[in-house]
Parts: C-alpha cells; structure tokens; sequence
C-alpha cells in the first residue's frame, strides 16, 4: 500500500464551549456526569485500559470543552504539518483521557507544546489570533453538511463514512478493496461479517 495512501487528520468539537454543555445537558455536573458514564463504557472495550474514569471524577474541574484544545491541534498543524497535527492530538488525549489534566487550561496547552518542542512563541500567537478556533468551527461545519455527526469517523476516498470505534482490522479492509476498486460493503468473506460491515456505511455527498 506504500505510495497509494495518504491520511489527513480533521477535528470535530462535540462541545466547543461549555455553555454547549449546558444546552445538551442541563449544567456542567451532569455534563461531566453523563460524559464519565460513557468514559466508563469505553474503558471496558479491549483498548480501553488507558482510560481513567476515576481520576476525572475526581478533578475539581469542570468537563473541559472541545474548543481549545483542538485550535491548539490546528496550533500545532501550522507548525508541523500533519504529523504536528497527529502529534499534538495523540499527546492531548493522553492528558486528558489518561492523566485527566484540564485540556482546555492555556498553560495545559502550552506545556504540550513545550513536550513536542514546538515554537511557544508562535504556538501561543496562532491561539490568540482566533484563526485556529475558526478553522475548528470551519471543519465542523464542513463536517456536519456532509452529514458526519460525531467522533470518531473516518471517511475514505471522500466516498466512504464509517462512524464510530470499530476494530482496526475494519479499516484495513475497506482500504484493502478500494485500492483493489471492490465495493467494500460487497466483499465481506461471510454472511455475518457482511451485515456487520455493511450497517457503518454510507455515501456522504460530495464536496
């Protein structure tokens, strides 16, 4: 597959300010409340150990809001790329699903950054002009007009959604049958494996 593939990371904020969580739950206790119970949920999944329900139960803070932390990826993309982008992004979920530190705190943002030895002077700059948060929102939107509603979905060759966390070995196999031009929803080796793969899918409309 070498040569043929090219990844491209976007973000999606489910809640971009707290007064989102608010809205959509009623105050930021319930907020956190209900987003720990599906922290919970994910931890028990096979690759869930690294998440630590407990610890953020146990934080004073409120459940931090997406938008931050995400203009600080796009921060981070300005300085590296894609790769500063993944970088950024994999060490932010670290800190915050594992470490449970306060990924919408400025000097939170900033200490990652410091970790990756990005320029904290250009870091700290790019968030204060506002352009990263309005490159967020410009994804979101981007992303909800095509009728991509949550986290994670990964879309490919700007045809194929599939929504949700499912085994790596999904992935590998719709990659596999369009480099090959099968129709990955056709291709499943049984008749289970076939209505499993065929619900995630969709056609997304194009650009």
């Amino acid at each position: 597959m070498g040569g043929q593939i090219r990844t491209e990371g976007k973000v999606f904020p489910l809640a971009a300010t707290p007064e989102d969580y608010r809205q959509r739950f009623g105050s930021p206790e319930q907020a956190k409340a209900a987003i720990l119970e599906q922290w919970a949920e994910a931890a028990r999944a096979p690759d869930g150990g690294g998440i630590n329900t407990t610890l953020m139960a146990s934080r004073p803070f409120p459940y931090p809001a997406s938008l931050p932390v995400l203009a600080a990826v796009k921060a981070a993309e300005r300085q590296g790329g894609m790769l500063g982008h993944e970088s950024y992004f994999n060490l932010a979920q670290e800190a915050h699903l594992t470490q449970c530190r306060n990924v919408a705190d400025r000097h939170v943002l900033l200490d990652l950054a410091h970790d990756l030895a990005l320029d904290l002077g250009d870091f700290e700059a790019d968030l204060d002009s506002g352009e990263c948060d309005r490159a967020v929102l410009a994804e979101a939107e981007a992303a909800r007009a095509r009728d991509i509603q949550g986290t994670p979905t990964v879309l490919f060759d700007d045809r194929w959604a599939l929504p949700g966390a499912v085994p790596v070995e999904h992935y590998l196999a719709v990659v596999e049958d369009l480099l090959a031009g099968r129709d990955p929803r056709e291709t499943a080796p049984t008749a289970k494996e076939a209505w499993t793969l065929r619900r995630p899918y969709r056609i997304v409309p194009p650009r």
